[in-house]
């Protein structure tokens, strides 16, 4: 009894000690479960408050976003940690351990705000980035100060190739994205500015009014534009209305001096005379023998005076000047609580280097934001750009090469001459200055407004509203004393104009929200629709009675060439895209655009062009985590589907065409089949791609950047077909061939030196493409006589292939062939002796091996010093500047200065002057290849004592020179222009010199 009592006894103890412990717990538990009440504001570095930031209890993931006033309030258990985050700024925290009011003032977070890239429709970080996406920030388009922001893209976006039609001022260029898709369709990207889908091109644009230019590179990316996206896409972003408290005014001005560089060497040049006089006498007795040098028209007697008295003139620098580039912007922001502003100017006057050449530019930018309350915003931008080009007379400079350095442009009475070498039918470029007018007056226009209601957190709804306008005024005046009339025909005028309208309606649903810890979704659907007209009309006027340039055709004698047009097109879209990344390591990306349009005919008008991205974050992995050395490594695989838009409104008809017939005393109109039929079952062209992309970051960023490999095929390619012409037409469109082309892209970041005074950083870029037709016309053979075939570049040189100048001890073969010492070698295919189109071979294409860029920035103390070098490795042209002025032997014009094989100089690259060689179109073959230095800044910013003297916030002052160095083989004046128009766009290549200052009040 006595130990049951103590079992008992013992029992009780335990339970006792075990009741208290779980109370204990329970006071513990609770305790640790009491919450506090959390108020507080969120503003950024200026005093404004931001509504919509992200306010969160990391532990359990549960939170708030602020209002509107920035405001916010949270029950947060004690001792937990509370997360205020706002995309662009860097994240705080704050341990909560009693009730408390948190005044949380936010800072930019610029590492994060250089990685966030615009997509369309919306932006995202890099870091959950699963397409191929390059970016152009406003620093660097400011930097190389580019009158054309276009050309900045060379050297500077992997798998981007600028082609430039003139250096003359305002000429235009055209950008490839990763190769050529379409044979008879256009390649162009499409241009987003400021949401507005376009093919206008970027050449309206100030780079001072850029905020960033984004570059869509592979199908998964470019899949959001759907039918538009096949030939990639540049997005614009202009300056716009931003948070930012007061008024803040920027100015940049700058004056620069052009003056041609890289002159080609004519002979007789830099007051060589006597070097073309050799050539004269070479050229003649080849020719003509020996005896033809007593003729008359050998050498006129005041050419026999100039070349007694050492009188040489040198046409292309006396024709070429120095000139001014000018170019001024001012920009001002600024706002309160509920508004913000922007507002901007812009000038420039680029003076050409050759007569009355030049480009002026006005541009105007408006940018009006209102926030209603945190749930409602109201948004306006505008952009307007005007633009004057004086395109300079044809035919100009192309005289200036052709006249010899024995003759003058004056007269006897120190007048200019019409007719400067009698022998000659080429007359005095000065004279052609004068009474050759083109120009053409352009004016560019966006509009777009927007509300934006955010009813619950996560979800947006936002409709914009857009419209761009354009037209193009080209007029052409072409007196009697010119090239064309040849002093004794009747003048003439030209005139073109254009008009363009696009309107785009946007409704854009977009949601996000953050769950089961870790998980993210960002939803975006999209309605819109979009209609454009373009409408144009065209005449031309001969024997006007007075010097109105193209202002009054009306009075001329006859009137031709009238024409006019008017069309118009729809596209309705449907579109959606998710995003889904789970614990900041896997990221899977959905697009689908359902896009229809008026271009195509009912049951084709619709396609479907779907995207899948994947990627992974894999640095995030566990077995990744301690490795120090690795900041960032990210895999991207996708594959997308994208459509070309970029087609002819009336493609699908067969159309009548005009023809004019005359009975009696008077004319009558008549129509007939034109000579394409129209196909109703035209649809889509379709580009699919296949993407792997690595991004990469390591010593702490030290070294960063991106590897990708692409395959690109396009299938369905709406062809223009022959056939035979006994049904009334010659040929029809249909969807047949099939292109490719696959390649490789390198981007490469470096930050070599980074201490307290010094910092030196590189950015490389290196692209590859090689593009292929698969097939034509469903049966894999080639199209000998439109130069297409299988397995090859869209684009190649079908000929003869030079393989040297025929030598002295080659003179008994060069016989076999017709052919005599001195003469061009080419190479004969199948040996039968007989030089002709069998020996035809595909000797080259006109895309490069391959192309590189790189900048290299350094800065010390207030210092900085940067410059830019591109280069464009392999391709071979047909370039008529270069067949030109080495094959023809014109006994009164000049040539180029280049090795010619003679007796004392048996050269194995030109023939024997005067040896009326055959075949002489292979000298138009010439490389592509050049690497030049694009430009050196020199810049110095002002201590903060000084500016504050001056009553500045930020101010620099820099000098540049673009252009100054260029190594290549190429004869012309610039290895980037080969090809270019002898007669309308020949031109020469400018080195500038520019100081400029940038100042922020």
């Amino acid at each position: 009894m006595k130990k049951n009592k103590n079992y008992t006894t013992q029992l009780m103890l335990v339970v006792t000690v075990t009741i208290l412990l779980m109370f204990t717990g329970q006071l513990r538990s609770q305790n640790q479960n009491t919450e506090v009440q959390v108020t507080g504001l969120v503003e950024d570095q200026e005093g404004f408050p931001i509504p919509g930031a992200n306010v969160v209890i990391e532990n359990i993931r549960k939170g708030v976003v602020t209002d509107f006033d920035g405001k916010f309030s949270i029950s947060v258990p004690k001792g937990n940690v509370l997360s205020i985050s706002f995309i662009g700024m860097v994240t705080q925290k704050r341990v909560i351990t009693e009730e408390t009011y948190l005044s949380i003032v936010m800072q930019n977070d610029e590492e994060v705000l250089e990685n966030v890239v615009v997509i369309g429709y919306g932006s995202v970080e890099k870091k959950d980035l699963t397409g191929s996406i390059e970016t152009i920030s406003s620093s660097d388009l400011v930097r190389v100060n580019n009158t054309n922001v276009t050309e900045t893209l060379n050297g500077k976006v992997s798998g981007v190739l600028v082609t430039k039609s003139s250096n003359r001022p305002g000429a235009d260029m055209s950008i490839q994205i990763r190769g050529m898709n379409s044979i008879n369709s256009s390649n162009e990207p499409l241009y987003v500015v400021d949401g507005i889908p376009s093919y206008s091109g970027l050449k309206y644009l100030s780079p001072n009014d850029i905020q960033s230019i984004d570059v869509l590179k592979d199908a998964s990316s470019t899949a959001i534009y759907g039918s538009r996206g096949a030939n990639g896409v540049v997005i614009v972003t202009t300056k716009g209305a931003n948070k930012k408290k007061g008024l803040s005014i920027e100015y940049s001005g700058s004056v620069g001096i052009k003056t041609p560089t890289r002159i080609p060497d004519m002979l007789g040049n830099k007051g060589n005379g006597l070097e073309y006089v050799d050539y004269r006498i070479a050229l003649w007795k080849k020719k003509y023998g020996d005896a033809s040098l007593s003729r008359s028209d050998f050498l006129t007697e005041d050419e026999k005076r100039r070349i007694r008295n050492g009188e040489y003139y040198d046409w292309l620098r006396e024709v070429s000047d120095n000139s001014l580039v000018t170019n001024h912007s001012i920009y001002s922001s600024g706002g309160n609580e509920n508004s913000s502003y922007s507002f901007g100017l812009g000038y420039l006057k680029d003076e050409g280097m050759v007569g009355k050449e030049g480009f002026d530019r006005i541009t105007a930018n408006i940018g009006l934001e209102h926030r209603f309350s945190d749930k409602i915003t109201t948004g306006l931008t505008s952009y307007i750009s005007n633009n004057n080009t004086n395109h300079g007379a044809a035919e100009t400079l192309i005289n200036a090469y052709f006249l010899p350095p024995i003759v003058s442009p004056y007269d006897e009475n120190g007048e200019y001459a019409f007719i400067v070498q009698p022998t000659s039918s080429k007359i005095n470029p000065f004279i052609q200055n004068e009474n050759n007018i083109r120009e053409t007056e352009a004016f560019f226009a966006n509009f777009s407004g927007f509300v934006e209601i955010k009813p619950m957190k996560g979800l947006s709804l936002k409709s914009q509203l857009a419209y761009q306008f354009d037209t193009d005024l080209f007029g052409e005046w072409i007196g009697t004393f010119t090239q064309q009339k040849s002093g004794v025909n009747e003048s003439e005028a030209y005139r073109r104009e254009a008009r363009n309208r696009n309107l785009v309606w946007d409704n854009i649903l977009t949601y996000k929200k953050e769950f089961f810890k870790d998980h993210r979704l960002d939803v975006i659907g999209l309605f819109s629709i979009q209609k454009d007209t373009h409408q144009g009309s065209a005449m031309r006027g001969d024997g006007l009675p007075y010097d109105s340039d193209w202002h009054a055709i009306q009075t001329a004698d006859e009137i031709r060439d009238v024409s006019s047009y008017y069309w118009e097109s729809a596209l309705n879209s449907y579109m959606l895209r998710a995003n889904y990344s789970m614990w900041d390591k896997y990221i899977l990306t959905f697009t689908g655009r359902y896009d229809g349009t008026s271009r195509l005919k009912e049951g084709n008008q619709w396609g479907f062009m779907p995207s899948l991205a994947f990627g992974w974050q894999i640095k995030n992995e566990r077995f990744l985590k301690d490795f120090d050395a690795i900041n960032s490594l990210k895999l991207r695989i996708s594959y997308g589907r994208s459509g070309n838009n970029n087609i002819g409104h009336d493609i699908t008809w067969t159309k009548l065409d005009l023809s004019r017939y005359t009975f009696g005393d008077s004319g009558t109109n008549g129509f007939g089949l034109g000579g394409a039929k129209g196909n109703d079952d035209l649809k889509w062209e379709m580009t699919s791609e296949h993407n792997i992309g690595l991004d990469f970051g390591f010593f702490n960023n030290r070294i960063s950047g991106s590897i990708d490999v692409y395959s690109r095929t396009t299938n369905d390619l709406i062809f223009n077909k022959a056939v035979g012409s006994v049904n009334g037409f010659n040929s029809i469109y249909e969807n047949i061939g099939t292109t490719t082309n696959k390649g490789i892209e390198i981007g490469l970041n470096t930050v070599n030196i980074s201490n307290q005074d010094f910092y030196w950083k590189s950015k490389f870029s290196f692209s590859l493409n090689r593009n292929k037709i698969k097939d034509l016309y469903g049966d894999k053979k080639d199209d000998l006589g439109n130069r297409w075939f299988i397995g090859q570049p869209i684009n190649v040189i079908y000929d003869l292939k030079q393989i040297g100048i025929w030598q002295e001890s080659e003179a008994e073969e060069a016989a076999l062939y017709g052919q005599s010492v001195g003469h061009i070698k080419v190479e004969d295919v199948n040996g039968d002796y007989n030089l002709d189109q069998q020996d035809y071979q595909i000797v080259g294409s006109p895309n490069p091996d391959w192309m590189a860029g790189m900048v290299n920035t350094f800065s010390y103390k207030n210092i900085d010093l940067s410059f830019d070098m591109y280069a464009r490795i392999g391709g071979l042209y047909n370039d008529s500047f270069a067949y030109t002025f080495t094959a023809w032997d014109n006994e009164h014009w000049n040539k180029a200065d280049v090795n010619y094989w003679t007796p004392d100089n048996q050269s194995n690259d030109y023939q024997e002057v005067g040896a009326q060689s055959y075949n002489t179109q292979v000298l138009g073959q010439v490389s592509g290849t050049f690497v030049k230095i694009q430009n050196i800044t020199l810049g110095y910013s002002l201590n903060d004592k000084m500016n504050k003297f001056l009553g500045l916030n930020n101010s620099r002052i820099y000098g540049s020179v673009q252009n100054p160095f260029t190594f290549s083989d190429y004869i012309g004046s610039d290895p980037e222009i080969i090809g270019e128009d002898l007669n309308t766009q020949l031109s020469l290549f400018p080195m500038t010199f520019t100081l400029g200052v940038n100042l922020n009040f």
